[in-house]
């Protein structure tokens, strides 16, 4: 199974980052928005056990796509690694009356655009994300190759968020909206 290794961030600003990257000789690979929609059973073991599934509507650059995403449990790291299993799919409002079918029901929608870069054998994800902010994801082969990236990008000195986008805005409704909405697994 892969395993996905990443550091996200927080930064106040993303262009200084996408200058840096330019500096570096960072290839980038297109912008594209991006609709995760998050899913669990109703008994909430998947959550309970550390997995996170959704399906991902991404458009950009005169295309669009749509993947299912499993990602299992955390293993303990200073970044974020997790097994993480993901197909595309021709037909994602097919997939999701499936996942329904089967007793998943859907729990948060999230949209961030997302610009894309590659440097040093990583992929460099510039992230605006509705109600969270600016974000930058450095995902990689292994911790040395990401860390040295970081580096490379001055954002060394930040502390990694091992958390997901869906338990980050999780965490925001339930300083701003509490009680307004369904509840939140961590998916990535």
């Amino acid at each position: 199974m892969p395993t996905e290794i990443e550091a996200k961030v927080a930064v106040e600003a993303l262009e200084p980052i996408a200058e840096r990257l330019t500096r570096l000789g960072a290839q980038p690979h297109g912008a594209a928005r991006q609709r995760d929609t998050f899913f669990a059973d109703a008994q909430g073991r998947l959550i309970e056990a550390g997995y996170g599934l959704r399906i991902r509507r991404q458009t950009g650059g005169g295309a669009s796509k749509a993947l299912l995403t499993l990602k299992g449990p955390k293993a303990p790291s200073r970044y974020k690694v997790r097994p993480e299993t993901e197909v595309e799919i021709a037909d994602p409002e097919a997939m999701e009356a499936i996942l329904e079918q089967l007793g998943y029901r859907r729990l948060l929608v999230i949209e961030k655009d997302r610009d894309t870069w590659h440097l040093d054998g990583c992929e460099v994800c510039l992230d605006r994300v509705a109600r969270l902010g600016t974000f930058v994801e450095v995902e990689g082969p292994d911790e040395h190759a990401i860390r040295r990236v970081l580096v490379r990008l001055r954002l060394d000195g930040l502390e990694p968020i091992r958390a997901g986008y869906a338990r980050l805005v999780r965490e925001h409704l339930d300083r701003t909206d509490s009680g307004k909405r369904e509840a939140v697994f961590d998916d990535e």
